[in-house]
């Protein structure tokens, strides 16, 4: 049986994998999709241009024809405010 600890460093985990497919428009929207989710209101009326990106790229997804930010999106905003650059 092999035992891990967490002294040691997990490889490639210095480094933030941000998709560099998502433009600052799909950043901005998917970070009005978790301010909704946190105030509980209804979702914003997205772009459908906005919307088919987002979707295709697992960072949102549509639930009872309201959308709703996936923990994929949530995670890459999560990489992009940490990212110094």
């Amino acid at each position: 049986m092999r035992r891990f600890t967490l002294d040691a460093p997990i490889p490639g985990s210095e480094s933030l994998l941000i998709d560099r497919r998502l433009t600052n428009e799909d950043i901005d929207w998917l970070r009005k999709l978790r301010n909704a989710r946190a105030t509980n209101e209804p979702s914003p009326d997205i772009p459908t241009s906005v919307v088919r990106r987002l979707t295709q790229l697992a960072c949102a997804e549509v639930r009872g024809g309201k959308y709703a930010i996936t923990f994929r999106g949530r995670d890459e905003l999560l990489d992009r405010e940490k990212d110094p650059n």
